[in-house]
């Protein structure tokens, strides 16, 4: 009957959890089956051979109570249980020599059964130790039943070890008696509890793992839900970002824009003039009717400096009305020096105001990149400026600004560099912050947008400066033709 209790239940449970695919189910299932063979060996003294019944049915009896206690304990990882393994193992092992000697050498059949029990009582103990320690760890059901299961097949097993040293003889403990009625009980009853133990302890570390992947993934997707609304956050600001920066630059143009259109009026009314003094000589010249158009030198040259002053005029409103332009950002492709060119034209007038020596060292050949055109323009117009102003009233010697283009390394070096009172030393580690500056009549905008404008597209910008030494600006940009999205 106990081996049937072995096998039914053994055999159910992994009938019942085998979708789990378990190693530890696996080990349990398999080492209850092997234990119940060990039973019906035991059971059958006499009508098996006695190297079945000494050897192969106490080692199977080991066998299997060593994969329930490592099934058991695999509830207890990760803390470590090589202790107790080796406890049983050296326990195990001198049982298996003490009674092999009995039964073989001594012959004392009465003693060995006596040894049987009693080791059975005190190893199944550990039953009950395993459910202990797992209660303490998370008070469950499945804990409490392996205790009480435990407890109950050890107190069988001791009683049984008791009637027997009672006995007295061999001859007397097969025939019915109390004690051989409680160990079958006792082993009936432990042995169920303890497969429904190791059932409900299973189940309820399955649905604890669950419940804790279906909270992770909870968490999950509240974190991804967040996520998206960050950055459902994160776009907006960047398109604030990006529409500040616009308004900033507008604003810089704007503010800039007094004392540069001042002096382009005075640059453009030289076009303007000659175009006036040039229209006079063409209409007294045609005034005399025997004229030809192709007989006085006068009409072709006053129409050649017709031609020139109305084409230097065009390109300065050109220039203008692309460095002013508040329309939709345009990504072209241009050569770099063109560029330097379009904004010296601009800032002619202030130069030759403030008596400032320009010189410009362009690179020999093109250097094309891509890019929004205005807005580097702005930058170096920027430069420019703060580099005139950088020259206080007071300043004795040659204003000197050098700009100089150069090609190093597949990148657009230019530099541009004054010999003014150079940048005060504390304000040198916030010059690109934006509303930082020194300057009386100064925002704090221009070189903020500056580095802003030569990030955006991929380039750096840099600056060296000394008290009374000047300044000096470093842009490196990319040399190519991509397209870039800024």
């Amino acid at each position: 009957m106990t081996c049937f209790v072995y096998l039914i239940l053994h055999g159910a449970i992994w009938l019942a959890l085998q979708e789990h695919r378990s190693r530890q189910v696996k080990l349990w299932c398999a080492s209850g089956i092997v234990s119940g063979m060990g039973v019906v060996l035991l059971s059958m003294r006499g009508q098996v051979s006695e190297f079945l019944f000494l050897y192969v049915a106490q080692l199977l009896m080991l066998a299997g109570n060593a994969g329930r206690m490592a099934a058991l304990r695999m509830y207890l990882l990760p803390a470590p249980q090589h202790r107790a393994y080796r406890v049983y193992n050296l326990a195990s092992g001198l049982y298996f020599v003490v009674f092999v000697y009995l039964t073989v050498v001594l012959q004392s059949d009465w003693e060995a059964l006596i040894l049987f029990n009693a080791f059975y009582a005190v190893l199944c103990f550990d039953y009950f130790r395993i459910g202990l320690m797992l209660n303490r760890l998370r008070e469950s059901l499945g804990a409490k039943l392996l205790m009480l299961g435990g407890l109950i097949l050890s107190v069988s097993l001791a009683l049984r070890a008791i009637g027997v040293a009672e006995a007295g003889t061999i001859s007397a403990i097969y025939e019915p008696s109390w004690h051989q009625a409680v160990m079958v009980v006792g082993q009936f009853m432990s042995i169920t509890l303890c497969n429904i133990a190791f059932l409900r302890l299973f189940l309820e570390i399955a649905e604890r793992k669950k419940m804790m992947l279906a909270n992770e993934l909870a968490a999950t997707n509240a974190r991804a839900e967040e996520m998206h609304r960050t950055s459902l956050v994160l776009k907006q600001l960047l398109e604030e970002r990006e529409e500040i920066i616009r308004q900033l630059a507008l604003f810089n143009k704007t503010a800039g824009m007094g004392a540069l259109v001042a002096s382009l009026a005075h640059e453009l009314n030289q076009p303007l003039t000659v175009i006036q003094m040039n229209t006079g000589v063409i209409e007294l010249v045609l005034s005399d009717h025997e004229t030809k158009l192709n007989q006085d030198t006068r009409i072709d040259k006053a129409l050649t400096g017709l031609r020139n002053a109305n084409q230097r005029a065009a390109t300065i409103i050109t220039t203008l009305r692309n460095m002013f332009s508040n329309g939709p950002k345009r990504i072209s492709t241009f050569d770099f020096n063109e560029l330097v060119n379009d904004a010296l034209l601009l800032c002619q007038p202030m130069l030759q105001k403030q008596a400032v020596d320009f010189q410009v060292q362009l690179h020999a050949t093109a250097l094309n990149l891509a890019g929004e055109k205005s807005q580097l323009q702005q930058v170096l117009l920027n430069l420019i400026t703060n580099a005139i102003e950088a020259f206080p009233a007071t300043f004795k010697g040659t204003k000197k600004i050098t700009v100089r283009t150069s090609l190093e390394n597949d990148q657009v070096v230019m530099t541009v560099e004054d010999n003014g009172s150079g940048i005060a030393p504390d304000i040198e580690a916030v010059v690109f912050v934006l509303l930082r500056t020194n300057k009386k009549t100064g925002m704090g905008v221009g070189l903020w947008l500056s580095k802003t404008i030569i990030e955006s597209h991929r380039g750096t910008i840099s600056f060296t400066t000394g008290e009374n030494r000047g300044t000096r600006f470093l842009i490196t940009l990319p040399l190519t033709n991509d397209a870039m999205h800024l």
